[in-house]
C-alpha cells in the first residue's frame, strides 16, 4: 500500500478553516477488481459565504493530482462536479482504479492477504446480527475492504455509505447494516467483510426455468388431440346409364 493523500480529507484546508462539522457525507461503490466510485455530497448551505463552490473544485483537483503523483500513475479521476442550488448541495464524484493506492492503510483483498499485512480492526467487528465475533473465527477466503476514517471524521465527514460486490458477512462495530450489501458508517473506520458475489450463471433462474417447462407440459396435455383423417370412398364419375348401357351391349 502506497502512501498517497487521503481522498477523504482533501477538503481539510478548507473545510477546517469554517469549521465545518457534519457537512459531508460519503458514497462508496467497491467493484469486484478492486477499483471504485466515491461521491461526495457536500452541503453548500454551511459555507456562510466564506468559500466559493470554484474554491472546492479547485481543490479536489489539485488533490486528484497529488495522489496521482504520489502513486506514480493515475489512479483517481475527477468525473464530475454537479452544483444543486435548490438543495445547496454539491456532488463530487472521483472514480479511483485501486482502493490499495488511495490512501495510507486502504486496502482491498482477501482476509488471508490482509492478515498477512496485520491489517487493523478484525478485533472489532460484529456478524449480522450485530453480535461481536472472534477474529481468528473470520475465514481467509472472504473478502474485505478498509479505509481509515479518523482524520475524515475530524473535518467533517458524516457518514459514509458502502456498497460491496457481495454479501456483508462482517463489519465494524457500530456500523448499520443497510441491506445485505450495504452499510453505513458514521465516525467508525470503514471496515467491511463480504462473500464476493457470483458472477457466473445465474442460479437464481433455474427455478424459473422449471416453471416455465411445467407451464408448457401442462398446456400440450390439455390440448385436444386431432381428430383421424378417414379418407372418402373411391366413386367413379360415369353415369348410371353409361354403365347400363355397357351392360345390355
Amino acid at each position: 500500500m502506497k502512501t498517497t493523500r487521503n481522498l477523504f480529507v482533501i477538503l481539510a484546508v478548507l473545510l477546517a478553516a469554517v469549521i465545518l462539522s457534519g457537512c459531508i457525507s460519503v458514497e462508496l461503490k467497491v467493484n469486484r477488481d478492486g477499483s471504485c466510485e466515491i461521491n461526495y455530497i457536500i452541503d453548500t448551505s454551511q459555507f456562510g459565504g466564506f468559500i466559493s463552490v470554484d474554491e472546492i473544485e479547485e481543490s479536489f483537483k489539485e488533490s486528484v493530482e497529488e495522489t496521482n503523483t504520489r502513486a506514480g500513475k493515475t489512479v483517481a479521476v475527477l468525473k464530475d462536479v454537479k452544483e444543486n442550488k435548490k438543495d445547496k448541495t454539491m456532488t463530487v464524484a472521483i472514480s479511483v482504479s485501486d482502493i490499495n493506492e488511495m490512501e495510507e492503510g486502504a486496502f482491498f483483498g482477501t482476509v488471508k492477504a490482509y492478515r498477512q499485512e496485520s491489517g487493523f480492526g478484525l478485533d472489532n467487528l460484529v456478524d449480522k446480527k450485530d453480535k461481536p465475533v472472534a477474529a481468528e473465527d473470520i475465514p481467509d477466503a472472504l473478502y474485505l475492504v478498509y479505509l481509515p476514517m479518523t482524520e475524515g471524521d475530524e473535518y467533517g465527514i458524516l457518514n459514509v455509505t458502502v456498497t460491496v460486490p457481495g454479501t456483508i458477512e462482517y463489519l465494524t462495530e457500530g456500523a448499520e447494516l443497510e441491506k445485505g450489501n450495504v452499510a453505513v458508517f458514521e465516525g467508525e473506520s470503514v471496515l467491511a467483510v463480504f462473500k464476493m458475489g457470483g458472477g457466473g450463471f445465474p442460479v437464481w433462474i433455474v427455478p424459473v426455468i422449471a416453471i416455465i417447462l411445467i407451464i408448457l407440459l401442462l398446456l400440450k396435455m390439455k390440448k385436444p388431440s386431432a381428430a383421424p383423417v378417414v379418407s372418402p370412398p373411391v366413386t367413379t364419375n360415369a353415369p348410371d346409364t353409361y354403365i347400363n348401357t355397357q351392360s345390355n351391349s
